[in-house]
């Protein structure tokens, strides 16, 4: 199964990301004028962006089943729901009070004139899909041996994660493709449950298909690792070592603490990335609050909202496989969606654990440090035996479409 391999360098290639460079260009320029006037540049950065999604070309001969396009298409996405909030709804200043303050003209002024202040402000305010949070406006003021530091800090980052991919991923990744086949993806394949406590005389359960789901059920974690991470590196030594935009602190990491994950809910909420989920919330509380007019942090709302944070995510990655060939839509859909459904019943489970405890001898030993220890590690095995189950009902099916289609160009050279 190859995750995936390189592609040939066009200007095909590069072209969606030319033009999501001009969307983002346009943006910032559009920062440095009046909020009153910012929402006419809403509707060409927006096309803009548009575009760069549209002109995103799945990889139909050497491409892998999870290539950079993907990415650059999930960008453009989120990009595009962005937009309305910074340059349409919210009212962003690129200067700091007190600069406004001593500067009674600027909202007169038909646009600021950029300057470095400015710049460094606008590129925090459409670069920050996370929401943190920034005391100041205004380009970075950290010492050089901070900077020093921090840059070989992300550098060294940059250089472990690629060595315990080269040096361990890549080489479990060659030795599955090796002892991998088609078959090894067909529907027949994707249940588990079934096959290991029913069994299956003529269709066993082998040590290669455990071995093979226990990758894949790994893998896709650590491919978003590898790009993700490595990308905000270098991003961050561009914005905080070389532009002096920002201060360090400005760029924590994209991933929590794995070992927070010890649960389906904490993995999503804790350990994995927060790119994209502050912007689908929003779009989430919108159709929560004003179309279905539910009352705020309610219970009804707040699993509405919780739901659509998910739903989003799984159309997003719907959107995306059908841009660029992977085909399977659907199952990204269902595959964040199952995981809401997950994550809702380690919540009924454990508010139902606490309920019965409660006022109990067992409450008390559920506090010990050694039950806390146990219950933290048959939470890990949880969560990998979700994943064990839920990740290939995912993946095999996109595999298998991508493997087919390797074969048939092969058939034609």
């Amino acid at each position: 199964m190859n995750i995936a391999s390189p592609m040939p360098l066009s200007y095909e290639l590069f072209k969606p990301n030319i033009i999501l460079v001009a969307a983002i260009l346009l943006t910032i320029l559009a920062l440095h004028f009046p909020p009153k006037l910012r929402p006419f540049f809403l509707p060409p950065a927006w096309l803009l962006a548009a575009w760069s999604f549209t002109s995103v070309q799945g990889s139909t001969t050497s491409g892998g089943l999870i290539g950079l396009e993907s990415y650059t298409a999930i960008t453009c996405i989120i990009h595009m729901l962005i937009l309305p909030r910074i340059l349409y709804f919210e009212s962003h200043s690129l200067l700091s009070k007190t600069t406004e303050t001593g500067n009674p003209t600027y909202s007169n002024n038909f646009a600021l004139p950029p300057s470095r202040p400015s710049l460094s402000a606008a590129c925090w305010i459409w670069n920050n899909p996370r929401h943190l949070s920034r005391q100041r406006l205004g380009p970075g003021t950290a010492p050089w041996p901070k900077l020093l530091k921090f840059a070989l800090f992300r550098i060294c980052k940059i250089g472990i994660i690629v060595l315990i991919d080269r040096a361990f991923v890549q080489k479990a990744s060659e030795y599955i493709n090796a002892t991998s086949t088609i078959l090894d993806f067909t529907p027949d394949q994707e249940p588990i449950l079934r096959r290991l406590f029913v069994g299956d005389e003529d269709d066993p359960v082998s040590g290669h298909q455990l071995l093979l789901r226990a990758f894949v059920c790994v893998s896709w974690i650590w491919t978003n690792i590898l790009i993700l991470e490595s990308c905000h590196a270098i991003l961050s030594l561009l914005f905080v070592v070389t532009l002096r935009f920002d201060d360090p602190e400005d760029w924590p990491p994209l991933f929590g603490n794995p070992t927070e994950a010890w649960t389906v809910r904490q993995f999503w909420g804790r350990f994995w990335h927060r790119i994209a989920s502050p912007t689908f919330y929003i779009y989430a509380k919108i159709f929560s609050q004003r179309i279905l007019k539910l009352k705020p942090s309610s219970a009804v709302d707040k699993a509405i909202v919780s739901f659509g944070i998910f739903f989003l995510s799984g159309l997003i990655h719907a959107i995306t496989a059908w841009k660029v060939g992977q085909g399977e839509a659907r199952r990204d859909l269902l595959f964040f969606c199952s995981n809401y459904l997950a994550v809702g019943g380690e919540i009924f489970l454990s508010t139902l654990l606490r309920n019965l405890v409660r006022k109990t001898k067992f409450e008390e030993l559920l506090r010990d440090l050694r039950m806390r220890v146990a219950g933290k590690a048959l939470g890990f095995i949880w969560v990998f035996a979700w994943f064990f189950w839920s990740a290939p009902k995912w993946l095999y099916p996109k595999t298998l479409r991508w493997s087919l289609k390797q074969a048939i160009l092969r058939s034609r050279t």
